[in-house]
């Protein structure tokens, strides 16, 4: 099936948004950054949450051929929700990134850290915990990305759950993760943890 869909592709190493150019229920032709090398086990994570082993089978042009581990179905890989439904949430795959950034809500300000951050939305931590009110409206300036707008979703300690007004453009996501990406990623390859709990929040 050919398809054109992000996904999170990940090494021991690093990890990249990669896009799906092509799916089957035992493999997929992926678009990536990364240099792979044949045989190299990598996870394939469509939603956030559920990694997927495979193996890099070939590579050509940026692009990079992947069998996957176990079967896939295909309709279930590719299920999204609306950012309305919090009973049944389906989120793009998340990336740990540390970044500078600001906070901004009601005239005030706070210097922050990104600690995960997705297509839909971030972790924030400040040097304090931050009160703010349930579902405020805040503006986060992020190192290479600009001035976001988004919703608190949650506050944990000095943590902060922000999902984005609108999702960020694909491209330059892809970009930013890349200028950010000597930072490997927190989780081993093929054996992935759970995300953290944020991720089910954002």
């Amino acid at each position: 099936m050919t398809v054109f869909k992000a996904a999170r592709i990940g090494t021991a190493l690093a990890d990249d948004l990669g896009l799906i150019r092509n799916i089957s229920t035992e493999g997929v032709m992926i678009e990536t950054r990364l240099r792979l090398c044949v045989d190299e086990p990598v996870v394939i994570e469509i939603q956030s949450g559920n990694p997927i082993e495979g193996c890099v089978r070939w590579t050509r042009d940026g692009m990079a051929g992947i069998h996957l581990g176990h079967a896939i179905d295909i309709a279930a890989a590719l299920r999204t929700s609306s950012p309305d439904d919090v009973v049944d949430r389906i989120r793009p795959p998340r990336f740990d990134r540390t970044v500078d950034a600001t906070l901004q809500c009601e005239g005030r300000q706070w210097p922050a850290t990104t600690r995960n951050i997705s297509l839909s939305g971030v972790h924030v931590v400040t040097d304090g915990a931050v009160l703010l009110p349930r579902h405020a409206h805040v503006m986060l300036r992020i190192d290479g990305l600009g001035v976001l707008g988004g919703v608190l979703r949650w506050q944990r300690a000095n943590g902060n759950g922000i999902r984005f007004e609108h999702p960020l453009p694909l491209r330059q996501f892809q970009a930013w993760l890349h200028q950010f990406g000597n930072q490997p990623p927190l989780e081993s390859v093929p054996d992935a943890t759970a995300p953290a709990a944020w991720a089910h929040r954002v």
